[in-house]
C-alpha cells in the first residue's frame, strides 16, 4: 500500500465561473504561472446506503488529464486530508480490495459500488515563490455530477475554487481564503455537496431510543455512542498510520474504557467487563506503536540538539551516527508495532468488539439506578472516579523509590496506576459536562495536567530503557548515550517534582465543589 498523502486544501463555492483570484500581496508567493486546462472524471464508489458520504470519506476512480488510479480521501483535523492513491487496474465494479479494508469501519466490509459519476473541467495556475518553486495550486472547476441509482437522475452542476498549500503554509491557505471570503465566496464541505447529489439518508442519533433523555443512563450511553463514534473516525487514519491516528483512536478506546468503569453500577456486570477486557487489549496494541513514535519524537529531537554543539573529532562520539542507528532500531519498533495495529483491526476480535460496542450502545444493559436523575446518580459516581485516584495517588512514594518498575508489567508501577485512574476521572468528568459547565471543564483540565506529568515520566523511563539497550555496541557513541539517559534522568526528577503539584491543584476542594 502507497504511503498516505497529507493535502491541506480548501473548497468554495464560486460565486462565479471566473477563475479563482490569487497571487497579489499573498505571503511567500511572488508570481503565477499559466494557466492550463484540465479535465478529469471520477467515479465514485460506496455501499448502498452511502456509508462513506455519511463518514466523511470517499473513494473514487480517476481518469482523465488529471493523475489516473483510485483515490481514498480521509478526512483530517481542519483542512487537512489524507490521500491513498492505488493503481488503476481494470476493475470497475467495485473498488480493490486495498481501499475496502481501509474503509471498513464505514462500510463494515460491505461492496463499494459505483454510486456517482463526476466530470470538471479545471482552469489550474501555481503561485510560485522566488526560486520559482510550487507554493500552492489554484483550482477553478465546472463540475457535473450525477447519481448512477436511479438510471434517470438528474445531474447537477456547479462551480468552484480550491486552493492547496505545500510544505503546511498555512499563512497562505488562509490569506487565499480571506480573499476568496471578500469577494463573496463560501466555503463547502465537498462529501456535503457529493451527498446531495446522491439525496443520501440523514445521520441518526446513535444515542439508544427508550433511555429517558435526562437519566444517567442517557448521559452515560450518549457519551460512550460519541466515544464510540471517535474510535471509528480514527479506525481509517490509524490503518495508514496517519500522524496522531493510532494515538487519538487509543484515547477514544481509554475513554470508553472510563466511562464503563467509572460508571459500572449504570450497567449489568457481565457485558461490561466483556467490553472491558476487549478495549484493554485493544489499548494494549495501540499502545505499542503510539510509545515507539513518540521515543522516536523525542530521542530525535535531543540528538538533533545534541549534533548542534558537537566538535568533529573531539573522541566523544558522533551524534549524527547515533541517531541513524537510533532511527533504524525505533523504526523497525514501530513498523512491527505498526504492523500489529493492521493486524489488528484487520482481525474478526476488533470487529466482535466494534460490533460488541455498537450493540451495547443500542440496547444498553441498564441497571435500576441508570433510570435515575443524571445529577443524583452520575455526580456521586464521578466523585467516587476522583476518590479512586486519591487512593491511587496514597500507593506513589514520595521518595520516589517506586520509580523504575521493570518493563513487562506496567500495571505493577503506582506512577502508572495513578495516571489510569485520572484518565478514568477524567472521561467520567467529560460526560457530566453538560450538568455543570465550566467548573467541570476546570476539573478536568487539571486531571489532564497531572496525566501529561504522568506520561512524561513513563516516557523518561522508556526512553533510559532504549538507551541503555544501545550502550554495549556503541563504542564512542557511548558518551552521547550517556547524555542522553543523564538528561532523561533530569526528565524524570522534574516530572516527580511537578507530580505533587499537579496533584495538589486536580484535588483542590474548590475545583470539585460542583460534585456535590
Amino acid at each position: 500500500m502507497p504511503s498516505p498523502r497529507l493535502a491541506l486544501t480548501r473548497t468554495y463555492l464560486a460565486p462565479s465561473a471566473d477563475e479563482a483570484p490569487g497571487g497579489g500581496e499573498l505571503p511567500g508567493v511572488a508570481d503565477v504561472s499559466a494557466p492550463r486546462e484540465v479535465r478529469s472524471e471520477e467515479t465514485h464508489y460506496d455501499t448502498a446506503d452511502l456509508a462513506l458520504a455519511a463518514s466523511g470519506a470517499s473513494v473514487r476512480r480517476q481518469t482523465g488529464d488529471a493523475p489516473r488510479g483510485w483515490v481514498l480521501e480521509l478526512p483530517g483535523r481542519g483542512p487537512r486530508t489524507h490521500e491513498v492513491r492505488h493503481a488503476l487496474g481494470r476493475a470497475v465494479r467495485t473498488a480493490p480490495a486495498a481501499l475496502q479494508r481501509l474503509t471498513w469501519a464505514a462500510a463494515r466490509g460491505r461492496t463499494l459500488g459505483p454510486v456517482l459519476a463526476l466530470t470538471a473541467d479545471a482552469t489550474q495556475r501555481d503561485l510560485l515563490d522566488a526560486e520559482g518553486a510550487v507554493v500552492a495550486r489554484l483550482t477553478t472547476r465546472r463540475v457535473r455530477a450525477r447519481a448512477l441509482v436511479p438510471e434517470d437522475s438528474l445531474a447537477q452542476e456547479w462551480a468552484e475554487w480550491q486552493v492547496e498549500v505545500v510544505d503546511g503554509r498555512r499563512d497562505l491557505l488562509d490569506a487565499v481564503t480571506a480573499a476568496w471570503e471578500r469577494s463573496g465566496a463560501e466555503e463547502s464541505d465537498r462529501t456535503e455537496q457529493l451527498r446531495a447529489v446522491l439525496d443520501g439518508p440523514e445521520e441518526t442519533d446513535p444515542v439508544a431510543e427508550g433511555v429517558g433523555g435526562d437519566s444517567a443512563g442517557a448521559v452515560a450511553v450518549g457519551q460512550l455512542a460519541h466515544d464510540v463514534s471517535r474510535l471509528l473516525a480514527q479506525d481509517p487514519l490509524a490503518r495508514i498510520d496517519a500522524p496522531g491516528a493510532v494515538r487519538a483512536l487509543r484515547g477514544a478506546a481509554r475513554r470508553l474504557g472510563g466511562v464503563l468503569r467509572s460508571f459500572g453500577p449504570l450497567f449489568t456486570g457481565e457485558p461490561r467487563e466483556a467490553l472491558l477486557a476487549e478495549l484493554d487489549w485493544l489499548t494494549g496494541v495501540l499502545s505499542a506503536a503510539r510509545d515507539a513514535e513518540a521515543l522516536s519524537e523525542r530521542l530525535l529531537a535531543d540528538l538533533d540538539e545534541e549534533a548542534t554543539g558537537h566538535v568533529a573529532g573531539s573522541g566523544v562520539g558522533d551524534p549524527a551516527a547515533v541517531a541513524e542507528r537510533l532511527r533504524a532500531l525505533l523504526g523497525e519498533r514501530h513498523a512491527a508495532a505498526q504492523a500489529e495495529v493492521a493486524a489488528a483491526l484487520d482481525s474478526e476480535r476488533y470487529r466482535a468488539l466494534v460490533a460488541a460496542l455498537e450493540a451495547f450502545v443500542a440496547d444498553p444493559p441498564l441497571t435500576r439506578d441508570a433510570h435515575r436523575s443524571a445529577r443524583k446518580a452520575l455526580l456521586p459516581l464521578v466523585a467516587d472516579a476522583h476518590r479512586a485516584v486519591k487512593n491511587a495517588h496514597r500507593d506513589v512514594d514520595p521518595d520516589g523509590e517506586d520509580a523504575d518498575v521493570p518493563a513487562g508489567d506496567p500495571s505493577a508501577d503506582p506512577l502508572v496506576r495513578l495516571r489510569r485512574a485520572a484518565d478514568d476521572a477524567r472521561a467520567a468528568a467529560a460526560a457530566v459536562v453538560p450538568l455543570r459547565g465550566d467548573d467541570v471543564e476546570e476539573y478536568a483540565d487539571a486531571l489532564k495536567a497531572l496525566a501529561d506529568v504522568l506520561v512524561e515520566h513513563e516516557e523518561t523511563v522508556a526512553a533510559r530503557a532504549v538507551l541503555e539497550e544501545l550502550v554495549p555496541t556503541a563504542g564512542e557513541g557511548a558518551f552521547v548515550l550517556g547524555r542522553l539517559h543523564a538528561l532523561e534522568e533530569v526528565r524524570s526528577a522534574v516530572a516527580r517534582h511537578d507530580l505533587e503539584e499537579a496533584w495538589d491543584a486536580a484535588n483542590r476542594k474548590k475545583l470539585r465543589k460542583w460534585m456535590s
